[in-house]
């Protein structure tokens, strides 16, 4: 594809330091392309079905929108961790969002580190979007360079995601998953796993352990209440869940993540 405009959109530049705590699995799916560099310490991070990969000191990690991302955090030899990213929509064509139409490693090439380490630093500096504007502009320039262009993105695999998301908290249906794929029942598990890489069952579990963990951290609702504000009608079954995925209970995890937030 000829590209003729690039629109860049709802940007978060930011980074934290902090001591970490490498047992928890940090579960998340954000809705912007993520370009993460540890700076001091190191991540362990999987986006559905890639990886693990460890980023290494000044390692880059590049994660598209939408997609789950299994993230541990590792300290440096100080025992923290100090971290940067950048979050952004870029739009080509005032079309098509990047990372649907570019594939990109999820390890970026060690020989960008220097230059991305540059490229947020600065970016978070500049007091306002104009200003970080140069930066991000590089930015995108450097995932074109390393990204590889595809057709499009699989329409098939929006409309699953948009219904999980959609309906992750209440009944994911059978029935609807073989409408939107168009196929028989006995088909449907195999297929849906072809496309998004894991089973219905363990997609929509995934992502309703990513949304507890963020009303952990934003609200103060009780864990039972938290459970089934996301689709758990077993507490037990939940607890039992969150620790197996995240490697933590929710009341530690909640207070562990909010300790590292306070600090930040």
């Amino acid at each position: 594809m000829e590209i003729n405009s690039i629109g860049i959109g709802k940007v978060f530049v930011h980074g934290f330091e902090s001591a970490v705590h490498p047992e928890i699995n940090i579960v998340k799916s954000l809705p912007t392309l993520s370009v993460v560099q540890s700076v001091r310490g190191s991540y362990r991070v999987s986006v559905e079905n890639t990886g693990p990969v460890e980023t290494g000191e000044l390692g880059v990690f590049i994660a598209p929108a939408n997609l789950t991302q299994h993230i541990n955090e590792f300290p440096g030899a100080d025992g923290t961790m100090l971290s940067h990213w950048i979050f952004f929509d870029v739009e080509i064509n005032k079309s098509h969002k990047l990372d649907e139409i570019y594939s990109f490693p999820l390890l970026m090439p060690a020989r960008y580190n220097d230059e991305v380490f540059s490229i947020i630093e600065n970016a978070r500096a500049a007091k306002d979007l104009p200003s970080k504007m140069p930066f991000l502009v590089r930015m995108v320039n450097i995932l074109l360079e390393i990204g590889t262009p595809v057709e499009s993105k699989n329409a098939l695999t929006s409309k699953l995601k948009n219904y999980m998301e959609e309906n992750y908290a209440g009944n994911v249906s059978a029935a609807e998953l073989c409408g939107i794929m168009c196929c028989s029942r006995s088909a449907m598990y195999s297929r849906f796993k072809e496309v998004m890489g894991e089973t219905p069952v363990r997609y929509v579990n995934n992502l309703r352990i990513s949304h507890s963990q963020d009303m952990l951290l934003e609200t103060d609702l009780p864990i039972a209440e938290i459970a089934s504000a996301v689709g758990f009608r077993d507490q037990l079954y939940f607890a039992r869940l969150f620790k197996s995925i995240t490697g933590t209970s929710a009341s530690e995890y909640r207070k562990l993540r909010r300790e590292i937030a306070a600090k930040t």
